[in-house]
């Protein structure tokens, strides 16, 4: 998985789950992956691409330390977004990501990045 070298990878609203029904698709039709500070919920999607969605409740922690969270997993999901497609997929961050490294959260991401490959293949 690796990423592609002078390719700019955007957050943009296309790769986003946006809307409430949105999320509710995905939690309701989806599978469920967990790791130590991360659940993935994912369904197929007619969309081409992969759209990603984040949830970050108060269990985390306060304002700020969520924001961290969510800082992260965006700026590592920009870097590996291009593993997926016809996906969307649903991050719920659990309370022991509040105190994880960068580091740490990224090899749980691409650990459960290749999980849902697998699985879709």
């Amino acid at each position: 998985m690796e990423v592609t070298p002078g390719r700019r990878f955007g957050w943009g609203k296309s790769i986003r789950l946006r809307k409430h029904a949105q999320y509710c698709r995905v939690q309701s039709k989806g599978r469920r992956i967990g790791g130590k500070f991360l659940l993935v919920i994912f369904a197929p999607s007619s969309f081409l691409g992969v759209r990603f969605g984040l949830t970050v409740s108060k269990k985390v922690g306060k304002a700020v330390v969520r924001n961290k969270v969510k800082r992260r997993l965006r700026d590592i999901l920009r870097h590996h977004q291009a593993v997926l497609g016809g996906l969307d997929v649903v991050w719920i961050a659990k309370a022991d990501a509040a105190s994880a490294s960068y580091a740490s959260l990224e090899r749980e991401v691409v650990a459960l990045l290749d999980r849902i490959h697998r699985s879709q293949s």
